[in-house]
């Protein structure tokens, strides 16, 4: 019987989880996706290569799960942003830089990359991306839903958009411009999509 090193068999999984992602995120960027086996991931933990197919038979489960990890707390971030005090012009702004802060950290550029370079991820875990992508422009829901009745198509655009500006900021920072002049187009820009005031 493998040795539990936590409270719960829960929290050992959570854990060890948690150690084989690193370590894939580490190598991955060190060696590229396709230059690192799920065996060199085990040997970086210090697991036998059958313990980790217990956790992750696949890379692609490991990508799946990493942005699984990364997402959760972005959507509830999000959600939160939305759901809190103030006019709903400020709360857009909250959801804005909860937005750029993720597209402007490490991990988000990792995860692009391994996902851009593990192009053999099956549908399933291509849906699932998707799947929360969508979770999370969902998120400004209660911002852009106007009447009762609006076309709920116009408020998936409107969400779209919002986004789509958000990546376009995300860009122009790491390309060298202000962050605070790009916030505050992005603002600017993000309200007049969303129909919000200040």
């Amino acid at each position: 019987m493998p040795r539990i090193n936590a409270a719960t068999i829960a929290e050992h999984v959570a854990q060890q989880e948690a150690a084989v992602i690193d370590a894939a995120r580490r190598l991955f960027s060190e060696r590229g996706v396709r230059q690192v086996s799920l065996g060199d991931i085990a040997e970086e933990v210090g697991l036998r290569r059958t313990s980790l197919y217990r956790y992750f038979p696949t890379k692609a489960h490991l990508v799946q799960r990493w942005f699984e990890a990364a997402m959760t707390p972005l959507v509830d971030a999000s959600r939160e942003a939305v759901a809190g005090p103030g006019s709903a012009g400020r709360r857009l702004d909250r959801w804005l830089e909860v937005q750029l802060d993720f597209l402007l950290d490490d991990e988000h550029t990792a995860l692009v990359t391994v996902s851009l370079e593990a192009d053999d991820l099956p549908d399933d875990v291509r849906a699932q991306i998707g799947a929360r992508h969508r979770d999370l422009y969902a998120t400004l829901t209660p911002l852009l839903a106007g009447p009762a009745g609006e076309d709920a198509a116009l408020v998936r655009t409107r969400s779209l958009l919002i986004a789509g500006l958000v990546g376009a900021a995300a860009d122009l920072v790491r390309a060298g411009a202000d962050r605070a002049a790009v916030g505050a187009e992005l603002a600017r820009s993000a309200r007049a999509t969303a129909g919000t005031p200040r």
